[in-house]
């Protein structure tokens, strides 16, 4: 399934997120943990949509980008987010030693910013795909990607 949400401000955001934590929601109470990827270029919003998203979950912590140390947890009243910037990551065969796929679909929430690099090590299922997209500086058009078969 496929959901387009188009030209939005950062303030408009939220038919999108409602979107996303019905996903969420239906997912976990499968007890399926899903992964979302998250794709855009560089300084398209990846991190501040994470931050606006997860925020509204009641968490304490500040979001801030995992570039340098990789990945961040934070909690919140409904989940636990697992949230990675795999940007710095060049070769996938780093992933090895780190062993994120010992998170990665199998507990809480992950966020994935520059996933593709990880491919090979992520579950083919549990997956929801954000696609970000500039429109301008102020608008940024979104495309939400699912299987509507792991949640019936």
């Amino acid at each position: 399934m496929k959901a387009n949400f188009l030209s939005l401000r950062e303030s408009e955001l939220t038919p999108l997120f409602l979107s996303l934590d019905q996903l969420v929601t239906e997912y976990l109470k499968k007890n399926i943990y899903p992964i979302l990827l998250l794709t855009g270029e560089m300084g398209a919003g990846k991190t501040t949509f994470i931050r606006e998203w997860f925020r509204r979950f009641g968490t304490e912590s500040f979001i801030n980008s995992p570039t340098f140390s990789l990945y961040n947890i934070y909690d919140s009243p409904n989940f636990r987010l697992y949230h990675f910037d795999l940007y710095r990551i060049k070769f996938s065969e780093e992933l090895e030693e780190l062993g994120f796929e010992e998170i990665w679909g199998k507990e809480g929430v992950s966020a994935i910013e520059w996933w593709p690099i990880a491919e090979a090590y992520l579950p083919k299922s549990n997956r929801i795909v954000l696609s970000i997209e500039s429109d301008s500086n102020e608008f940024r058009s979104y495309s939400l990607e699912w299987s509507e078969n792991e949640i019936q």
